[in-house]
């Protein structure tokens, strides 16, 4: 049986957003889910570039529908576009911590 909750803003806010590639992860997951289709924009693959970045990992263009995906120890694998993003996704949820449940309150 399902129970109601919500978050108390009070004691526990939410992270403020720190990169574009955040909110923009948001609209390419909802774009998925509807369509069943990565869309890879060349707007998306900059902000997923620049969030790659601040991990160490630089995407670098090869054609007009792969990059290369190089680590700072000079390791690299060829993506398509719609793969580096969601690689860039994945690293996003790995950055998230997931919230503690003691800052869950039931609803009255």
């Amino acid at each position: 049986m399902p129970i109601e909750a919500t978050y108390d803003l009070l004691c526990d806010p939410p992270r403020p957003v720190e990169v574009l590639f955040e909110i923009a992860a948001r609209r390419i997951l909802t774009t998925w889910l509807e369509t069943r289709d990565v869309v890879a924009t060349e707007d998306d693959l900059r902000l997923a570039a620049q969030f790659l970045h601040r991990s160490g990992l630089s995407l670098e263009p090869i054609s007009s529908s792969e990059v290369r995906l190089v680590s700072q120890r000079g390791e690299s694998t060829i993506l398509t576009r719609e793969a580096a993003i969601l690689a860039a996704v994945r690293s996003l949820a790995a950055v998230e911590s997931p919230r503690p449940t003691r800052s869950i309150a039931r609803a009255a």
